[in-house]
């Protein structure tokens, strides 16, 4: 028996140590978003742009198989959860579909799952990014399926979505109740929230992300928040109803000795 806890607690302790020795990984609790970012170090914006821009050319000349923050991979690492939802949504649109994926990059998920959804009578990908971003999209990247937009109101303009995407951003806004409001504005019919975390507490906690040099090339640290579920909950059940969630990830990742793993959930528009 306590061969088999010292196995179970080892490597929890030593992920947690691990981060901690290094200065990577979730650190601090702050009072709000821009006392966090006092204190961070920030990040080279157009160096991290000209790695991500390198990167997904090479996914979109068929150079590697996947990137994601710049990273270059040897296979696609599938997001089945989210594949399942694109293919559910369409089913019910006469094999058609609109995503508006929100701080998607420079289209790292639509390439990610373009194989799976490439038989589909329509498909627009529409990204939504900073504007130096955006340029680059639209320079580079803009396609028969992808088209890159500064904001959801421009977005909307021209599209009709049935989905909007968004994977691994809102805890890095500092105004991320104010984005759940507008899209509710929007009335786009689905709405997913995949790779969230959350704090276990009742109120948000606002931590420093330290990010090591391997995926920008660089130093980076920026505010991160974890969210307070029954906020975000009670946040989205004013106009949408939860269908169903799931882990995101199985890896367990640490915020000091605490243990949580990235979440996602299909919220539907009440009708």
């Amino acid at each position: 028996m306590i061969h088999y806890l010292l196995k179970e607690l080892a490597p929890p302790i030593a992920q947690s140590l691990r981060w901690y020795s290094f200065k990577y990984g979730w650190k601090g609790s702050y009072k709000n978003f821009k006392e966090a970012e006092s204190q961070c170090e920030g990040y080279d914006q157009e160096h991290i742009l000209n790695r991500i821009i390198e990167s997904t050319l090479k996914v979109k000349n068929g150079e590697i198989a996947y990137e994601r923050d710049g990273i270059a991979y040897d296979e696609v690492q599938m997001n089945f959860p989210l594949l399942k939802t694109l293919l559910y949504i369409a089913s019910l649109n006469d094999n058609e579909l609109t995503v508006i994926d929100f701080g998607g990059s420079l289209g790292t998920t639509y390439y990610q799952n373009y194989p799976y959804l490439k038989h589909l009578k329509k498909l627009r990908w529409c990204i939504i990014e900073q504007p130096k971003f955006v340029e680059a999209g639209k320079a580079q990247f803009e396609n028969e399926h992808v088209r890159f937009y500064p904001t959801i109101t421009e977005c909307m303009k021209e599209n009709d979505p049935q989905l909007f995407l968004i994977c691994n951003v809102l805890q890095y806004l500092d105004e991320p109740y104010q984005l759940l409001d507008d899209i509710k504005q929007t009335r786009i019919p689905y709405l997913m929230l995949d790779f969230m975390h959350y704090n276990d507490k009742n109120a948000d906690r606002i931590t420093i992300q330290h990010v090591p040099p391997v995926f920008y090339g660089i130093k980076a640290s920026y505010p991160c928040r974890f969210f307070s579920r029954i906020k975000i909950e009670d946040k989205l059940c004013e106009s949408y109803e939860k269908r169903y969630d799931f882990i995101s990830s199985p890896e367990k990742y640490y915020i000091q000795l605490k243990p949580f793993r990235y979440e996602g959930a299909l919220w539907e528009l009440r009708k």
